[in-house]
């Protein structure tokens, strides 16, 4: 194996700085992402191996190859090897990968000997793909699937700004690689929603171990705590909060998802403001067939998921309907006094709850019939039931689009330029959205 001196190649350009620096690298990165990033030809970037129990990882080196190939060829995946000191794919060694990306680049020279595959462009770190070094982990919260949720905080340098935050945090040797992935898709999710009633989403920090997931700290914390907190809040507060929900819910279905685990437990309240979160179950698309080995939270649950395990927007609405009567009931839990299969069983049989005297007629109406008929195609989409809100409390819609563009500009605002391939900031969103 020829070495980069051997063959006279000039690295003395190249900054001997820790290669987690470069903006190529992207650490854990999933396939999954490199698939959304790299788009053409020659795009490359650099990444570590998913973890498997046992075994040392490795450095990743991912190129579009062709973008006219299938998704499963179009992108070659390169592991570097590390081996008396020196760094190489096939052909020549080198002292550092840094060397081995800029002599690719210069010279355009393919990676393997036997393909055409050259490296370009280099795609860098995204706007949600954060420095450890800019959070800080402060108090721990409680634990979450993947391990602790802590507060802390994320400075933002280039604004000058730093956010209390949440912080997931999963440590790679408590965790499967399944998990992983179930948390790097979580974070994929997020990442799509902009809106003041969707929890909001900075970003993840994956360059090194622990893995943290960084979402916003609403000041009130849980919702479902909330209530049980302040019994006394006045119907109003009540009905605006429904509406919020509507806003935030009517906004996911628009993309399209599916929540499938609307409830108090898994809404946050800060500001005065309702933030739909917890999108460990939320799936693309708008129907989607559950996995009947899966626990699931049956007291939320619509008829026809019950009965044929099924998901669509309109199940939402119901399991919004279930998440409204909390909120009239100070957050206590659904079908009091029942167990999960008498629930399960009355569902069935046509029992729904009754909301509480002081809430309008027009609102009851709208829960108990309009998110509670046993006929999906009998319910209101949540457009409607926005609409209908609005209409019965008063309360003017927001230009959400104004805050949406705010809210953009500080993500934009966070993306780097560097000296491999300074990035030029153009309308739309960033790539990985």
């Amino acid at each position: 194996m020829a070495s980069a001196s051997q063959n006279n190649i000039g690295m003395s350009s190249v900054a001997e700085r820790p290669i987690e620096q470069e903006l190529y690298y992207h650490g854990l990165l999933p396939r999954e992402d490199v698939k959304i990033m790299l788009v053409k030809n020659g795009e490359f970037l650099l990444r570590m191996s998913e973890p498997k129990k046992g075994e040392p990882r490795s450095f990743i080196l991912s190129v579009m190859h062709n973008a006219q190939l299938d998704e499963a060829t179009a992108i070659k995946h390169f592991v570097i090897k590390f081996s008396g000191g020196k760094y190489m794919i096939e052909k020549y060694s080198f002292d550092t990968i840094q060397q081995m990306i800029e002599h690719h680049l210069k010279s355009k020279e393919s990676i393997k000997v036997a393909d055409d595959c050259l490296i370009t462009k280099p795609i860098l770190r995204q706007y949600w793909e954060l420095d450890h070094e800019n959070i800080t982990v402060l108090k721990k919260l409680g634990e979450g699937a993947f391990g602790e949720v802590s507060m802390g905080q994320l400075r933002n340098k280039k604004m000058n700004k730093t956010y209390q935050v949440a912080i997931k945090q999963a440590k790679l040797e408590k965790v499967t690689k399944e998990q992983i992935k179930e948390f790097m898709s979580e974070a994929r999710l997020m990442r799509q929603f902009n809106h003041p009633h969707v929890v909001r989403f900075f970003g993840v920090a994956a360059g090194t171990e622990p893995l943290y997931m960084v979402m916003e700290l609403a000041s009130n914390g849980a919702l479902d705590s909330y209530l049980t907190k302040n019994p006394e809040m006045p119907i109003e507060k009540r009905n605006e909060m429904i509406l919020q929900a509507a806003w935030g819910l009517e906004y996911l279905h628009s993309k399209p998802v599916l929540h499938r685990d609307i409830a108090a437990r898994n809404c946050l309240y800060g500001d005065g403001k309702v933030k739909i979160s917890d999108f460990g179950l939320t799936r693309h698309g708008t129907i989607y067939q559950m996995d009947p080995s899966r626990k699931v939270p049956i007291r939320w649950l619509a008829i026809e998921t019950l009965k044929q395990q099924i998901y669509t927007q309109k199940t939402d609405v119901w399991s919004y309907g279930i998440m409204c009567w909390e909120i009239y009931n100070n957050g206590i839990e659904p079908y009091p006094g029942m167990t999960v299969a008498e629930v399960n069983q009355q569902v069935r049989e046509g029992y729904r709850m009754q909301l509480p005297p002081n809430v309008s007629p027009e609102i009851q109406n709208l829960i108990t019939v309009k998110c509670w008929s046993e006929n999906p195609n009998d319910r209101y989409g949540m457009p409607e039931i926005a609409t209908m809100l609005q209409k019965l409390t008063g309360v003017v819609r927001p230009n959400f689009a104004a805050i949406q563009a705010q809210i953009m500009a500080e993500h934009q605002a966070n993306i780097v330029t560097t000296k491999t391939g300074k990035r030029k900031k153009k309308g739309g969103a960033p790539r990985g959205m």
